[in-house]
């Protein structure tokens, strides 16, 4: 993955290794944002008095399972709007907007919340710009979707005053598996990795 390093405001040292946030906002978070479709459709009805049937899905009068699954397209727009809220969550560096975004447990919140916190830290504001390539579903289960993304990244990073602060290339590219898993009842982002990543603009980024 290549490296998008940033300058603070002030120091002519050439930049260290501390800002590991720019990386894993590369990795994690790079997006391209269309709002879309949260699907938590429960389908069944309650008999009148009787008591569960042991047999979801049997004669009439019983209660079926709830179905939660989504079509390749649901999926795509629910996975769009999750990454949509993430990524506002790091440029507003509000970590109260990943509330139902992330499964519990998810790595990749943890990285975010890691970002947003070093961002904070560093006085910096992420103004990069993302870009969708492509989008393929992988594989749709019932309680598990894999989602390939190619991403285009222009950085920018600016000081809280405004100042221009980017290093590196000017534009990149790569993959990112996405997992979605059902959580109660609802889709969440659960895992993000990386990988095939290219310099396309060989250019200095700025903002």
């Amino acid at each position: 993955m290549q490296e998008t390093k940033i300058r603070t405001s002030g120091d002519d040292d050439p930049p260290t290794e501390r800002p590991q946030w720019v990386r894993l906002v590369a990795i994690a978070l790079a997006i391209a944002l269309v709002a879309g479709l949260l699907i938590a459709a429960i389908q069944g009805v309650t008999s009148s008095g009787a008591d569960p049937d042991p047999n979801p899905g049997g004669a009439a009068g019983t209660n079926p399972e709830p179905d939660f699954s989504l079509t390749d397209e649901q999926a795509v727009e629910t996975f769009e709007k999750l990454v949509g809220r993430s990524y506002s969550a790091i440029e507003h560096r509000d970590i109260t907007m990943l509330s139902g975004v992330f499964t519990t447990g998810s790595p990749t919140k943890d990285r975010a919340l890691e970002v947003i916190s070093s961002l904070k830290r560093d006085k910096v504001v992420d103004k990069s710009s993302y870009h969708s390539l492509s989008t393929e579903v992988l594989s749709n289960e019932s309680n598990e979707i894999i989602i390939l993304q190619r991403v285009h990244t222009a950085p920018c990073f600016r000081s809280e005053s405004g100042k221009d602060v980017t290093t590196g290339k000017a534009g990149i590219e790569y993959d990112i598996e996405w997992s979605l898993r059902l959580s109660d009842s609802r889709w969440l982002l659960h895992e993000s990795n990386a990988s095939n990543d290219e310099v396309v603009d060989e250019a200095q980024a700025s903002c």
